[in-house]
């Protein structure tokens, strides 16, 4: 296997090298050609959205009518610069209809001229007439399925709720739309709920966060030269074979799921476990081999030990992201939106309480696993043990982390120091377990967050 670990370190090359042009070719492509919003553009929709949830549940908790139309105006604001002048401008009638502000029909009036996202001047103006007669004729609560049916599209999936509302409020049945008000309602208030406790578990994170990165700089403890000083430098290498495989589990994970859908099998899920799976059953087969493979131990150290190595580790984060969040917003309009990663962007589509299950299982469970196991049990090791160089070998081994999230120039800051966070707290406990609790808090507040502001 010893012979066989420079095969691993080539095909590593090879497949990370494949990964950073992959992507900038990806950027560059999309960056030249796309005529989409911006990312920031994306962060301004869902920004509407969580505000258009937020006046929902003021007033589903009876908070005034004057906060509701605060929240409200901050909304219409934002309308133009999240969406086209065509979607804006129904989103806005959709919302002064579920609200009982303003005058929908006046609002509507100018949209047959108005440039839209993805219809035609034809399609526009047909699907505009549409809309007008949908606000401005009688209904009867029977017939409000149909026209359900026969509407095109609303902007959101949200706003496509809140008609629904308004067209049976309209039609005069009461009972079904207050229903209707009530369940999204109590849904918009649990999401603001939790908005509010994500961000403010993430505040006193970053204040605890100051305060241990002062002290461990002033204390700077200090870490041996090599993981296993009294081994080879390349004692560790044939590990890296759980990281080839796992790369092309990935890689080739796309490309076998599009030919099973042509057969009418949806195998991504599956697909996704395999690649969590594989790389686990190898570095478990190395557990009978006799010399220093064989003596590894992923956990080490008592259990409230290693949790409170997990929540010093992720507050010492939490600084680091907040700078780079900044940093990342201020060039966010120059990067495009088509360019996000796979889990945020399902989370941006219509989801049942299931698939957003499975989403937070993904995020928070299974990737801060495997991929824990992968660049802090692998990779940062084996460039420990080789360079000797523990700082060096956090960081390389973080922006090789950050690189197979497709976000790419998007989160490759955050997440590179994210990895390099994680690599040093492994260095100090030796242990996965701090680095799966840091990977685990930060993907699922992340999802968490994500679910508060879209539903």
């Amino acid at each position: 296997m010893r012979d066989s670990a420079r095969y691993a370190w080539w095909l590593l090359i090879f497949l990370f090298s494949l990964l950073i042009l992959g992507n900038i070719a990806l950027f560059w492509r999309l960056f030249r050609a796309s005529e989409t919003p911006g990312l920031s553009a994306g962060n301004v929709r869902m920004g509407v959205e969580f505000q258009a949830r937020y006046a929902l549940a003021l007033e589903q908790l009876g908070l005034g009518r004057v906060n509701v139309q605060i929240a409200l105006d901050g909304v219409f604001k934002s309308l133009n610069d999240a969406f086209a002048p065509y979607e804006a401008t129904l989103y806005r009638a959709i919302l002064e209809s579920a609200f009982g502000v303003g005058n929908p029909q006046k609002t509507l009036a100018p949209l047959p001229d108005l440039p839209s996202e993805n219809l035609t001047p034809m399609q526009r103006r047909w699907a505009a007439m549409r809309w007008q007669e949908a606000f401005a004729r009688p209904l009867k609560p029977e017939q409000v399925p149909d026209l359900l049916d026969a509407l095109p599209d609303a902007p959101t999936a949200f706003a496509g709720e809140l008609l629904k509302l308004t067209l049976y409020e309209r039609a005069g049945d009461r009972a079904q739309a207050d229903a209707l008000r009530e369940s999204l309602g109590r849904a918009a208030g649990w999401s603001v709920i939790t908005l509010g406790a994500v961000f403010g578990t993430v505040g006193c994170a970053g204040i605890g966060g100051l305060v241990v990165l002062i002290t461990y700089l002033l204390r700077l403890p200090r870490l041996p030269a090599r993981p296993a000083p009294n081994e080879s430098p390349f004692v560790y290498d044939p590990l890296l074979w759980a990281l080839v495989i796992f790369l092309l589990a990935m890689l080739n994970a796309p490309a076998l799921d599009h030919i099973l859908r042509d057969f009418g099998v949806d195998a991504s899920n599956a697909l996704y476990l395999l690649a969590v799976l594989l790389p686990l059953m190898f570095l478990a087969s190395l557990r009978g081999e006799p010399d220093a493979l064989g003596r590894i131990r992923w956990f080490e150290g008592a259990w409230w030990k290693q949790l409170g190595a997990a929540l010093a580790g992720y507050a010492a984060y939490v600084p680091f992201l907040g700078v780079l969040l900044m940093l990342t917003l201020l060039v966010a309009p120059a990067l495009p939106a088509e360019q996000t990663n796979p889990i945020g962007a399902r989370a941006t589509e219509s989801q049942t309480a299931l698939q957003w299950l499975w989403i937070f299982v993904q995020a928070a469970v299974l990737a801060p696993i495997i991929e824990e196991f992968v660049f802090r049990g692998v990779l940062f090791k084996v460039l420990w043990q080789r360079t000797g160089r523990v700082w060096l070998s956090a960081f390389v081994s973080g922006y090789l982390f950050a690189v197979i999230h497709p976000q790419f120039l998007g989160g490759i800051f955050p997440i590179t120091v994210l990895g390099a966070v994680l690599a040093i707290v492994y260095a100090h406990t030796r242990s996965l377990l701090p680095c799966i609790i840091i990977h685990a808090l930060n993907n699922g507040l992340i999802t968490l967050m994500l679910w508060s502001a879209l539903g």
